[in-house]
């Protein structure tokens, strides 16, 4: 069934009972995905950004519960399949684009196309996804372009509970503390699986 046109859907559908279960569980480290949504809608009103960039299309959940909230929206995808999918199921929405790719190697195309501060929705389980070990420092090149940028721009990190901390790959502490030390205008702050990195107010 992930092959086909209509799964897209099934998995929206499944977010909301995902999400009440979520609660009467007592809201614990994963976070379902209305709730990401939430945030990530929330994110860019309170912070006024008309753009969105995410990393790790997948089946475009978040791209298409975004599309009616920002004026433009720039998602990559390192699995060809999940990318060329995304780039069909959004071919009539002009305002939305898919890259396919390494994000380390597609992310300075992206930053090119930027007029002023967007909105960063990454990835943090990137790591191994789909059984492809990917390079550890993905998200630290990433995070270094990103906040390295000419624009201010606001970065929300998905699936911090996938910064584990071991292995080559960072924790959330380590995460926490090169980016404030290297970027000492930024907060870092972790709620609900996620990582939201901010100006330091």
């Amino acid at each position: 069934m992930q092959r086909t046109p209509l799964y897209g859907a099934y998995k929206a559908l499944g977010h909301y009972p995902d999400y009440w279960y979520w609660i009467l569980r007592g809201r614990p480290a994963r976070s379902p995905h209305l709730l990401k949504q939430k945030v990530v809608r929330e994110y860019g009103e309170r912070f006024g950004l008309q753009t969105l960039v995410e990393t790790g299309t997948y089946y475009g959940e978040m791209v298409a519960a975004m599309k009616n909230h920002f004026e433009r929206i720039y998602s990559i995808e390192c699995v060809p399949e999940l990318a060329s999918r995304a780039t069909r199921k959004f071919a009539r929405d002009e305002h939305v684009r898919i890259f396919c790719g390494d994000s380390r190697l597609v992310m300075p195309e992206v930053l090119a196309l930027m007029e002023g501060p967007a909105l960063f929705w990454l990835d943090a389980g990137y790591y191994g996804w789909v059984g492809i070990r990917t390079n550890e420092q993905r998200l630290s090149a990433e995070l270094e372009m990103i906040l390295g940028h000419r624009f201010p721009h606001i970065i929300l990190l998905d699936d911090a509970r996938g910064l584990i901390g071991r292995d080559g790959i960072p924790s959330v502490a380590d995460v926490k503390s090169y980016v404030e030390s290297t970027f000492p205008q930024r907060s870092v702050e972790v709620e609900y699986d996620i990582v939201r990195i901010t100006l330091r107010e």
